[in-house]
């Protein structure tokens, strides 16, 4: 935010003192009031303002009173330009205490920041065949990421995305948030189905519940009743034999407890993609001998795959009504994505008053374009 205004006042407040003080008599001491000058610059003016302000209060009380005048008032004078200097050298601490307070600050947000992006990194996500665009938002002030996570993964067997939901909400959850984010990157590249990915992703929030500094840490939640709801999903290639799936983008998820995501059809048709058998959330997987259900579809050109978490679906209004996400994607489906997110943001913000209960993030995978240059190899390789 820009000083100048304040810095403005402050000095304006400082002549308007002196001016107002020469001009009624001398019994009539308003000359002391200056002294609230450099006090008040200290609090709201830049550390450099408040010095300017308070050289500009000692020049004009010294100019003013003449101290060295030897009348029967130089003590008072004397006292009064004291005074200012006393307080002149407070202000002038006090905005340096305040700079060097706000230089710290601004070290550890930028440190943060850093180590918020590098456990998600910022929307849109790219790979060769999809593109992944989005929003993340969360619920608690100066915080970039919360208990929501995502990922894409561009792999040898395709892309593989990612998004989650810790039990929870805020800082708090990083821990099992990352933990499950590490194992995913690593099995994305290794594994080629998802059902040995979800697996694996599993195995490391395990293996985070078990570590000293998951344990010795005081929490609301045992590791037996922390768990991650997650939606994997990954693209494959069309089977070359399979009729009518020329263009089509071939779609294969693992349900963990979370979400259906929906589909966004080149005419702007929305349905859910209901899993037949939902599987258990991350952490929980151990309570039943199934393995998760691996679901595959083909998806029409110019269809669009929305997922979000229950940050989005469970935002309240001043009412506490939950936001209609269903019936807003009837509504402006047809819109390109990017503006499709923007608007879906605002009116969420504008449900909630901006008062959000949970992180919310949504992710939108459609199919990259293709470019010349890949077309030109394609038809090379012909």
């Amino acid at each position: 935010m820009s000083r100048s205004l304040p810095f403005a006042l402050v000095l304006g407040y400082l002549v308007v003192i002196v001016v107002v003080d020469l001009m009624t008599p001398a019994s009539l001491r308003l000359d002391v009031y200056a002294a609230l000058a450099p006090v008040t610059a200290a609090a709201v003016c830049t550390y450099r303002q408040t010095v300017f302000v308070g050289i500009v209060d000692l020049l004009l009380m010294v100019a003013h009173h003449g101290v060295f005048a030897g009348d029967t008032e130089t003590v008072n004078r004397v006292g009064s330009v004291l005074g200012n200097v006393l307080m002149v050298g407070t202000a002038v601490v006090i905005a340096r205490l305040r700079r060097d307070g706000e230089e710290l600050l601004e070290r550890v947000r930028a440190t943060g920041e850093a180590a918020q992006r590098a456990l998600l990194r910022p929307l849109p996500l790219r790979t060769q065949s999809v593109v992944v665009d989005g929003f993340y938002m969360s619920s608690q002030r100066e915080a970039l990421i919360g208990g929501d996570i995502y990922e894409v993964v561009d792999t040898p067997y395709g892309t593989r995305v990612l998004i989650g939901d810790v039990r929870g909400k805020g800082l708090g959850t990083l821990g099992a948030g990352a933990a499950v984010l590490t194992a995913f990157r690593e099995a994305a590249y290794h594994r080629r189905d998802l059902e040995s990915g979800v697996e694996a992703m599993e195995q490391g929030l395990y293996r985070y519940h078990r570590t000293a500094e998951y344990e010795s840490t005081a929490r609301e939640v045992q590791a037996s009743e922390e768990f991650v709801t997650a939606l994997v999903l990954g693209t494959e290639e069309a089977p070359a034999a399979q009729e009518g799936t020329a263009g089509r983008m071939q779609l294969v998820f693992v349900d963990c407890g979370h979400l259906a995501p929906f589909v966004i059809g080149p005419d702007g048709a929305v349905r859910e993609l209901e899993t037949a058998e939902p599987g258990l959330p991350l952490g929980l997987g151990d309570l039943v001998a199934a393995p998760r259900t691996v679901q595959r579809i083909a998806l029409p050109p110019g269809s669009r795959v929305l997922a979000c978490t229950d940050g989005v679906t469970e935002a309240r209004s001043a009412v506490g009504g939950f936001y209609p996400l269903a019936e807003r994607l009837g509504a402006w489906a047809a819109l390109p994505t990017p503006e499709l997110l923007e608007r879906l943001r605002t009116d969420l913000v504008a449900h909630t008053r901006g008062r959000l209960q949970d992180d919310a993030a949504m992710l939108v995978m459609e199919r990259a374009p293709v470019s010349a240059g890949a077309v030109s190899g394609r038809t090379a390789r012909r």
